[in-house]
């Protein structure tokens, strides 16, 4: 079956999201609006110098990596400017480089839902290392953050495993017996399944979330006002079991809060959004 995505349509995606991410990590941690642009073809030079390499794996399947390299100027940078925006005016290069990894990987961990949505199956972060070698089977770009008068650059490797699992069709449904299939009402007669009716799941209604860094979370009191990312126009998420599985607008029922659906969520929706 021929995949949903091109090869240059999916790196399309991966450089787009991860400049998302990288920027929010950013801005997280320095309470700034960070901007992250994509360099198509990063400086080789910076390969060969005083290179720090740090790697993100995921569960997908073996060997699907996230490598990111900077140079010993831009990862001290970076580090810095963090720090500073945290009030913190003393440091050594062990300091600066664990904020510049932490950063890191703040951003490979959010870019697991992007890479879920576009395979069709639940990705996380399985794990991360300060160490990688440069692979030239790899596909490879680069970001620059502009920091005051200066920039900061990193280059970033997907290995071609990661790639490969993009590009594969999404699952399809096995196909369905037709002699001994059960009729529906057999099978939702059983004591099986009627023990399965009575399982509870926890179901909350979100109204929105917000990134705060940690200064401003201490700064919160009586009155403070924490501004949320949905407009009150937009619906709220119906989530279960921690997967949101509908959308709709909040009604008052004899005095409670409710929430009248307006839309069920795919399935392939509802992969992006578990947490």
């Amino acid at each position: 079956m021929k995949p949903i995505f091109t090869k240059d349509e999916v790196l399309t995606k991966l450089k787009e999201s991860l400049s998302t991410r990288l920027a929010q990590a950013m801005e997280a941690m320095t309470g700034n609006t960070q901007r992250c642009y994509v360099i198509q073809s990063p400086d080789q030079e910076a390969q060969t110098g005083d290179l720090l390499g740090w790697t993100a794996k995921y569960s997908a399947a073996p060997q699907v990596e996230l490598r990111i390299f900077a140079s010993a100027e831009d990862w001290k940078l970076i580090g810095k400017t963090i720090l500073e925006a945290a009030g913190v005016d003393t440091f050594d290069d062990p300091t600066l480089e664990s904020t510049y990894t932490e950063t890191m990987a703040q951003a490979a961990s959010s870019w697991g839902p992007d890479l879920s949505g576009m395979a069709g199956k639940k990705w996380e972060t399985d794990s991360t290392a300060v160490g990688a070698d440069s692979d030239p089977a790899a596909s490879t770009w680069g970001y620059r953050f502009p920091i005051g008068d200066g920039e900061a650059k990193i280059s970033v490797q997907v290995s071609a495993q990661l790639l490969a699992e993009l590009l594969q069709p999404p699952p399809t449904a096995e196909p369905v017996a037709q002699s001994p299939v059960a009729p529906v009402e057999s099978i939702a007669s059983t004591s099986q399944f009627d023990l399965l009716l009575d399982v509870e799941l926890p179901v909350s209604v979100s109204f929105g979330r917000a990134l705060v860094p940690l200064k401003e979370v201490l700064k919160l009191s009586s009155g403070s006002i924490v501004e949320l990312n949905r407009a009150v126009t937009e619906p709220v998420e119906v989530i279960v079991n921690n997967c949101v599985i509908a959308r709709g607008e909040v009604v008052v029922v004899e005095g409670n809060y409710g929430v009248r659906i307006q839309q069920i969520v795919s399935r392939q929706d509802r992969l992006r959004t578990v947490n």
